[in-house]
Protein backbone atom coordinates (compact mmCIF):
# COMPACT_ATOMS: atom_id res chain seq x y z
CA UNK A 1 0.00 0.00 0.00
CA UNK A 2 1.40 3.64 -0.95
CA UNK A 3 1.56 6.45 1.36
CA UNK A 4 -1.08 7.92 -0.80
CA UNK A 5 -3.95 5.21 -0.29
CA UNK A 6 -3.03 5.14 3.38
CA UNK A 7 -3.74 9.13 4.13
CA UNK A 8 -6.59 8.65 1.91
CA UNK A 9 -7.85 6.03 4.10
CA UNK A 10 -6.97 7.53 7.19
CA UNK A 11 -8.51 10.70 6.26
CA UNK A 12 -11.97 8.99 6.18
CA UNK A 13 -11.55 6.66 8.77
CA UNK A 14 -13.63 8.55 11.29
CA UNK A 15 -16.46 9.67 9.06
CA UNK A 16 -19.55 8.35 8.63
CA UNK A 17 -19.81 5.64 6.06
CA UNK A 18 -22.01 7.88 3.45
CA UNK A 19 -19.17 10.43 3.61
CA UNK A 20 -16.17 7.62 3.27
CA UNK A 21 -17.80 5.90 0.51
CA UNK A 22 -17.74 9.27 -1.58
CA UNK A 23 -14.43 9.48 -1.19
CA UNK A 24 -12.61 5.58 -1.65
CA UNK A 25 -13.30 2.88 -4.03
CA UNK A 26 -14.94 -0.36 -2.85
CA UNK A 27 -11.88 -2.05 -1.94
CA UNK A 28 -10.30 0.78 -0.15
CA UNK A 29 -13.86 1.48 1.63
CA UNK A 30 -13.44 -2.35 2.65
CA UNK A 31 -10.18 -1.80 4.01
CA UNK A 32 -10.86 0.80 5.52
CA UNK A 33 -14.10 -1.27 7.70
CA UNK A 34 -10.75 -3.49 8.63
CA UNK A 35 -8.98 -1.08 10.13
CA UNK A 36 -11.71 0.58 11.87
CA UNK A 37 -12.85 -2.28 14.13
CA UNK A 38 -9.03 -2.95 14.75
CA UNK A 39 -8.60 0.75 16.25
CA UNK A 40 -11.76 0.02 18.41
CA UNK A 41 -10.57 -2.75 19.42
CA UNK A 42 -7.13 -1.74 20.17
CA UNK A 43 -8.70 1.66 21.99
CA UNK A 44 -11.15 -1.11 24.03
CA UNK A 45 -7.94 -3.48 24.99
CA UNK A 46 -4.93 -2.01 24.42
CA UNK A 47 -3.13 -4.88 25.48
CA UNK A 48 -4.68 -7.07 22.58
CA UNK A 49 -1.85 -8.59 21.11
CA UNK A 50 -1.39 -8.12 17.10
CA UNK A 51 -1.98 -12.28 16.86
CA UNK A 52 -5.20 -11.42 18.17
CA UNK A 53 -6.26 -8.78 15.73
CA UNK A 54 -4.61 -10.61 12.35
CA UNK A 55 -6.48 -14.22 13.49
CA UNK A 56 -10.05 -11.96 13.30
CA UNK A 57 -9.12 -10.56 10.04
CA UNK A 58 -8.47 -14.04 8.64
CA UNK A 59 -11.19 -15.38 9.79
CA UNK A 60 -13.24 -12.44 8.18
CA UNK A 61 -16.45 -10.37 10.12
CA UNK A 62 -20.01 -11.47 8.11
CA UNK A 63 -21.27 -7.86 7.53
CA UNK A 64 -18.35 -6.09 8.03
CA UNK A 65 -15.66 -7.55 5.73
CA UNK A 66 -14.06 -10.45 3.98
CA UNK A 67 -11.44 -13.00 5.37
CA UNK A 68 -8.14 -11.80 4.20
CA UNK A 69 -4.75 -13.31 3.76
CA UNK A 70 -2.25 -13.02 6.48
CA UNK A 71 -0.37 -10.98 5.17
CA UNK A 72 -2.88 -8.22 3.77
CA UNK A 73 -3.70 -8.77 7.72
CA UNK A 74 0.19 -8.17 8.94
CA UNK A 75 -0.34 -5.05 6.37
CA UNK A 76 -3.39 -3.72 8.09
CA UNK A 77 -1.99 -4.35 11.74
CA UNK A 78 1.23 -2.16 10.73
CA UNK A 79 -1.59 0.60 9.24
CA UNK A 80 -3.81 0.76 12.76
CA UNK A 81 -0.27 0.52 14.84
CA UNK A 82 0.66 3.36 12.57
CA UNK A 83 -2.71 5.55 13.18
CA UNK A 84 -2.67 4.65 16.99
CA UNK A 85 0.42 4.83 17.94
CA UNK A 86 2.15 2.27 20.12
CA UNK A 87 -0.36 1.59 22.73
CA UNK A 88 1.85 -1.07 24.18
CA UNK A 89 4.45 1.39 25.51
CA UNK A 90 2.22 2.58 27.45
CA UNK A 91 1.19 -0.78 29.25
CA UNK A 92 2.99 0.29 32.51
CA UNK A 93 0.77 3.33 33.14
CA UNK A 94 -2.36 1.22 31.94
CA UNK A 95 -1.38 -1.54 34.81
CA UNK A 96 -0.65 1.39 37.32
CA UNK A 97 -4.38 2.59 36.38
CA UNK A 98 -5.79 -0.67 37.00
CA UNK A 99 -4.36 -0.91 39.77
CA UNK A 100 -5.39 2.09 41.48
CA UNK A 101 -8.81 1.84 40.40
CA UNK A 102 -8.86 -2.13 41.75
CA UNK A 103 -7.34 -0.73 45.16
CA UNK A 104 -10.51 2.62 45.35
CA UNK A 105 -12.72 -0.20 44.77
CA UNK A 106 -11.31 -2.18 47.55
CA UNK A 107 -11.48 0.72 49.86
CA UNK A 108 -14.70 1.24 49.03
CA UNK A 109 -15.74 -1.85 50.07
CA UNK A 110 -13.50 -2.30 53.01
CA UNK A 111 -15.02 1.14 54.15
CA UNK A 112 -18.84 0.00 53.75
CA UNK A 113 -18.09 -3.25 55.98
CA UNK A 114 -16.21 -0.89 58.89
CA UNK A 115 -12.79 -2.76 57.73
CA UNK A 116 -9.87 -0.69 59.24
CA UNK A 117 -7.16 -3.14 57.96
CA UNK A 118 -8.64 -3.62 54.51
CA UNK A 119 -8.86 0.43 53.85
CA UNK A 120 -4.87 0.35 55.09
CA UNK A 121 -4.10 -2.06 52.77
CA UNK A 122 -6.13 -0.32 49.95
CA UNK A 123 -4.65 3.05 51.00
CA UNK A 124 -1.10 1.67 50.90
CA UNK A 125 -1.06 0.21 47.92
CA UNK A 126 -2.44 3.75 46.44
CA UNK A 127 0.34 5.47 48.23
CA UNK A 128 2.96 2.69 46.67
CA UNK A 129 1.82 3.13 43.13
CA UNK A 130 1.27 6.74 43.07
CA UNK A 131 4.23 7.06 44.87
CA UNK A 132 2.66 9.62 47.17
CA UNK A 133 4.57 7.67 49.97
CA UNK A 134 8.17 9.45 48.37
CA UNK A 135 9.60 13.01 48.14
CA UNK A 136 9.45 14.59 44.51
CA UNK A 137 12.56 14.41 43.14
CA UNK A 138 13.84 17.27 41.51
CA UNK A 139 16.64 17.08 39.11
CA UNK A 140 19.17 19.78 39.47
CA UNK A 141 19.72 20.37 35.83
CA UNK A 142 22.44 22.82 37.03
CA UNK A 143 25.09 19.22 37.85
CA UNK A 144 24.74 17.89 34.45
CA UNK A 145 27.35 19.59 32.03
CA UNK A 146 27.99 18.66 28.94
CA UNK A 147 31.70 17.40 28.38
CA UNK A 148 34.25 19.55 27.14
CA UNK A 149 36.00 19.00 23.89
CA UNK A 150 38.42 20.91 22.06
CA UNK A 151 38.67 20.67 18.60
CA UNK A 152 42.42 19.49 17.17
CA UNK A 153 44.22 18.40 14.14
CA UNK A 154 46.50 16.66 15.76
CA UNK A 155 45.92 12.66 14.79
CA UNK A 156 48.59 11.61 17.04
CA UNK A 157 45.34 11.96 20.10
CA UNK A 158 43.48 9.49 18.43
CA UNK A 159 43.33 6.24 19.59
CA UNK A 160 44.07 2.35 18.56
CA UNK A 161 45.11 4.42 15.05
CA UNK A 162 48.66 3.50 14.11
CA UNK A 163 50.47 5.11 11.47
CA UNK A 164 51.36 3.70 8.38
CA UNK A 165 54.63 4.22 7.77
CA UNK A 166 55.07 4.33 3.48
CA UNK A 167 51.58 5.94 2.58
CA UNK A 168 52.24 5.26 -1.30
CA UNK A 169 53.74 1.86 -0.98
CA UNK A 170 50.38 1.07 1.04
CA UNK A 171 48.16 2.52 -2.04
CA UNK A 172 50.21 0.74 -4.38
CA UNK A 173 49.71 -2.75 -2.51
CA UNK A 174 45.51 -2.40 -1.83
CA UNK A 175 45.67 -1.08 -6.10
CA UNK A 176 47.15 -4.31 -6.72
CA UNK A 177 44.91 -6.00 -4.26
CA UNK A 178 41.24 -5.24 -5.62
CA UNK A 179 42.43 -4.49 -9.20
CA UNK A 180 40.65 -6.60 -11.96
CA UNK A 181 37.40 -8.54 -12.00
CA UNK A 182 36.62 -9.95 -8.39
CA UNK A 183 34.54 -12.83 -9.02
CA UNK A 184 37.75 -15.12 -10.08
CA UNK A 185 38.74 -14.66 -6.53
CA UNK A 186 35.20 -15.30 -4.93
CA UNK A 187 35.41 -18.74 -3.72
CA UNK A 188 32.03 -20.96 -2.67
CA UNK A 189 31.45 -22.23 0.75
CA UNK A 190 29.53 -25.63 1.97
CA UNK A 191 27.06 -24.14 4.30
CA UNK A 192 26.78 -25.84 7.92
CA UNK A 193 24.11 -26.18 10.38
Amino acid sequence: MNKDTFKKIESVLYLPDHQAELALTPCEMERRNRWLICVSMKMDNPLLPDKSLVEMLEAGMTGKFRAVAKSTAYRDIAAVNKITGNIQLAATNWYRYMIIEGAKEAFDIAKAEKDARGMAAALDKIGKYTRADKPDNEFDWDQMLPPVMEPSNDTTLLEGIEPIEDLEKRKKELREMFKGDMRDRAVDVETEE
